[in-house]
């Protein structure tokens, strides 16, 4: 089982601000205009960071998505949502795992 780390790393302030973060944002909430009634910009951010620590840790996509749905508890992403985000987040944050999400 891989765990897959909450707390962004390296997002010490936790408000987005980098070219980074607005690309990140951009298509998430072009691909899944929805997302905002189930997470600000700060918590997407954080999830975005946590997918790439994820594909870090040796995760696939699968294992990566079914483990961010678990962590999330009770009120997980619906899981197009997720795959927005996790795409996302390899596109923005960790370009070397893009091949991991198509």
């Amino acid at each position: 089982m891989v765990s897959i780390p909450v707390a962004a790393a390296g997002c010490s302030s936790g408000v987005p601000n980098g070219a980074a973060d607005k690309a990140f944002l951009g298509t998430v909430h072009v691909e899944a205009p929805d997302i905002g009634t189930y997470r600000t910009d700060v918590a997407l951010v954080r999830l975005g960071h946590a997918a790439c620590d994820g594909f870090r840790s040796g995760a696939s996509y699968e294992e990566l998505a079914d483990r961010m749905s678990l962590e999330e508890g009770r009120h997980p992403l619906p899981s197009q949502d997720l795959g927005v985000v996790i795409s996302a987040a390899a596109a923005s944050y960790c370009p070397q795992f893009v091949s991991r999400v198509s």
